[in-house]
């Protein structure tokens, strides 16, 4: 069992019956943690009802083999590298549609542990576009502190997300293998997207520069 589904089983075996917030707190899009739930509530460990998630018999069986004090919480700000990358007046977007409602966002990703930055930087873009490219070739732009809450109040994501402009010529998007995930988009196109994510507001709109923000954002994202 994958380590986030055995932290999901241990938050719900030390308190049952929570929201989706609250259960997942700590953890976002990036993490796959919709993949997780789904994963746990197709295999019968964990049941929704009314809103709110409870851990079985069967998954407090399951969760009873494991030492549950090496399953640690997520109590951290989660860090992730993210994109600010175009050519001539189109943008790469990266959507996100596991939620109710479809999100976009600049591709991104986490580094690994004990990852120099450098390498992140050049693995992750590649992740995301089939395009390997030099550290230098990525400018840091800006810090992004940013909190996600619902309109109820209750936390969602809190994430350190640290933006990189990147510049690239036409032999190079001619290369590019994008992810599914990841299109390409004019500015008018992005303004017409039903939701997304306040750095493209603040980066590809506002064209907002500033080398640190720090903001909450009121989203009732939730798992579809």
């Amino acid at each position: 069992m994958h380590i986030t589904q055995k932290i999901l089983l241990k938050r719900l075996f030390t308190q049952n019956r929570q929201r989706y917030s609250s259960l997942t707190y700590g953890y976002s899009y990036e993490d796959n943690i919709v993949f997780h739930l789904k994963k746990l509530l197709k295999e019968g460990y964990v049941d929704k009802i009314d809103g709110t998630y409870s851990i079985t018999t069967k998954g407090v069986k399951k969760i009873t083999i494991f030492d549950v004090s090496l399953a640690e919480n997520s109590g951290i700000k989660t860090f992730f590298i993210g994109f600010l990358c175009n050519y001539n007046k189109e943008y790469l977007i990266k959507e996100h549609p596991h939620g109710v409602h479809n999100f976009y966002n600049l591709p991104s990703g986490k580094p690994r542990f004990g990852e120099d930055v450098g390498k992140a930087l050049v693995r992750t873009f590649a992740e995301n576009s089939g395009l390997i490219l030099k550290p230098s070739e990525f400018e840091f732009l800006s810090l992004h502190l940013k909190t996600v809450k619902t309109s109820q109040g209750e936390t969602l994501f809190d994430d350190a997300f640290t933006i990189y402009r990147v510049k690239i010529g036409k032999s190079q998007r001619e290369k590019m293998k994008l992810r599914k995930q990841i299109k390409w988009m004019t500015e008018d196109e992005i303004k017409k997207l039903p939701n997304y994510w306040p750095e493209i507001d603040i980066c590809i709109i506002k064209k907002d520069f500033r080398p640190y923000r720090s903001y909450k954002f009121i989203s009732d994202y939730i798992l579809g």
